[in-house]
């Protein structure tokens, strides 16, 4: 028995650190920096700083990596995260999307977090200046409805 727990143990480590060289692409490339929201909208600095510490990880292409990413499978589920993340939303390719898509992803920022959504909790547990307050939110959605006129407003 002893000998077989030992096969086990030993065969699962020696898995453990083969996947470590099977790290996911990283998200840190910005190749169209102008297509950022933040060029393409105005952005009060209060909302602008909330946004990128409570969405920008997930939700640009410029990922500021915490230690632990260096280990599989947690940089798996973190790489996982931020794909589907970016295919919901996108701040770094803002100026790809059409007005239609412009005005309705705004107004999902305000109700994603207005429900509790948005930011993920397992996020906020580890990053604590992604909690947004009260008075945040309140600013958040009034620059998505007010940015949301500024989209419809913008002459073809």
């Amino acid at each position: 028995m002893k000998k077989v727990w030992l096969i086990i143990t030993g065969s699962f480590l020696a898995l453990l650190i083969i996947i470590q060289f099977f790290q996911p692409k990283k998200n840190d490339k910005i190749l169209n920096p102008q297509n950022d929201i933040i060029f393409s909208l105005e952005i009060p600095v209060n909302v602008k700083k909330t946004i990128v510490n409570a969405c920008y990880d997930c939700h640009s292409d410029k990922t500021a990596y915490p230690f632990y990413n260096k280990v599989v499978p947690v940089s798996w589920m973190m790489a996982k995260h931020i794909r589907d993340a970016k295919e919901h939303l996108n701040f770094s390719d803002w100026a790809s999307y059409d007005r239609k898509k412009q005005i309705k992803l705004l107004m999902a920022i305000c109700e994603e977090i207005t429900e509790g959504e948005m930011p993920l909790k397992s996020y906020v547990f580890m990053h604590s200046n992604a909690i947004i307050n009260e008075k945040q939110l309140e600013d958040i959605c009034q620059w998505t409805e007010d940015a949301a006129e500024q989209v419809m407003s913008i002459q073809d």
